[in-house]
């Protein structure tokens, strides 16, 4: 256990006796996931603003690379940023804590259902809202009574979302129908017209999305220069991730060789309004992929067997026609990254099974069709 965390019996005495609003009000929607998440979450958010009483705000608490999504988000939702990585260090703790504790929100929402009891369930205690509303975290076999009691005491409402292996939004529907005490049929994993970002004005136009903050789901080079050469050359093909991607794997780099090809690394507002502009996006499982099907883009993922029933493929109440996911069906599918095989080259062994003849096969008739 860190210090910082040692010392928070110190820090809620403290604030036992700083001022802060009389009232309790407003709600904070907690959420410590990347921008993969905001993305799913966006689906589902305008819910969760329900919990608003009359004339009170509701404020989404995020990583500052997560709030690179807000764009997406409704239009009234206000952001507070909080780098959680940064807990640990006990002046960015004390000083985060006393302000989320000031503001005395009269409910705090924690969106996540894998959390950290030392973070962001500590912050919440220490916020000391008027009430709090989680769910169970996952039943891992290690420590699942002692997460349990831990969630016990930080939560007022601590709802059951059901299995590990679920689809995110599903998951969240079920949650908000609790919260609300309101059942609603789960949506369609797109956006509303109303916050759709403007298309930017392009020619005929593919995204590629080739890289993943885990390795292993990433394809060779190779099937990526196929992709390209079985799209026609007068198409001009985006490859789309951050500048470190393209530094951390050189070997792509090769696909700026060919002359409709060009690198991608603009943030992910400006990526929406390229999408919005574009005909095709093609990617691993990431971010900018998930991005591409709320936005209504026709879009092919090209999946690990190891996320199945957790979320890629979408689950049949949530996907929208947009998206096609090809992915090689295996027993052990749904390990949620437990792989039990050696990699291949560096992959996922599902990864690695990918057939190139049926992905090369669905792009050319996606190219030739113009939609999925």
């Amino acid at each position: 256990m860190k210090i910082a965390t040692l010392l928070d019996p110190i820090l809620r005495l403290v604030l036992r006796y700083r001022k802060r609003r009389r009232r309790a009000e407003g709600v904070l929607l907690v959420s410590s996931r990347g921008p993969a998440e905001m993305v799913f979450l966006s689906a589902v958010l305008s819910r969760f603003m329900r919990l608003a009483a009359l004339d009170e705000n509701v404020t989404l608490l995020c990583r500052p690379d997560a709030a690179g999504m807000s764009f997406l988000f409704p239009r009234f939702l206000k952001l507070r940023r909080i780098e959680f990585r940064r807990l640990d260090e006990i002046e960015y703790r004390w000083k985060s804590f006393a302000e989320l504790h000031a503001q005395h929100y009269r409910l705090i929402v924690s969106l996540d259902y894998v959390r950290e009891h030392d973070k962001d369930e500590a912050l919440i205690i220490t916020a000391d809202p008027a009430e709090t509303a989680g769910m169970v975290p996952p039943p891992y076999k290690r420590n699942f009574a002692k997460r349990l009691v831990e969630s016990e005491k930080v939560f007022d409402i601590l709802f059951d979302s059901g299995p590990i292996r679920q689809d995110k939004i599903l998951r969240w529907s079920k949650f908000a129908d609790e919260v609300l005490d309101d059942r609603q049929p789960p949506q369609l994993a797109l956006l509303p017209d109303s916050q759709l970002p403007q298309a930017e004005k392009l020619p005929d136009t593919v995204v590629f999305f080739p890289f993943s903050g885990v390795t292993q789901r990433m394809l060779p080079a190779e099937m990526w220069r196929l992709m390209a050469e079985a799209i026609p050359p007068h198409w001009q093909i985006l490859v789309a991730g951050h500048r470190n991607d393209f530094d951390r794997h050189p070997e792509y780099m090769t696909l700026m060789s060919r002359p409709n090809v060009v690198m991608e690394t603009s943030g992910f507002e400006r990526l929406a309004s390229i999408l919005m502009g574009s005909r095709l996006a093609i990617g691993v499982d990431t971010a900018g992929m998930h991005l591409a099907v709320l936005l209504g883009i026709p879009t092919m993922c090209l999946a690990s067997a190891a996320y199945v029933g957790a979320g890629v493929p979408y689950d049949d109440r949530v996907i929208p026609a947009n998206v096609q996911f090809v992915y090689t069906p295996m027993e052990c599918q749904g390990c949620l990254g437990r792989c039990k095989f050696p990699l291949v080259d560096g992959m996922y062994q599902c990864v690695a099974d990918i057939d190139t003849d049926q992905v090369l096969g669905h792009v050319r008739d996606s190219v030739a069709r113009g939609v999925f």
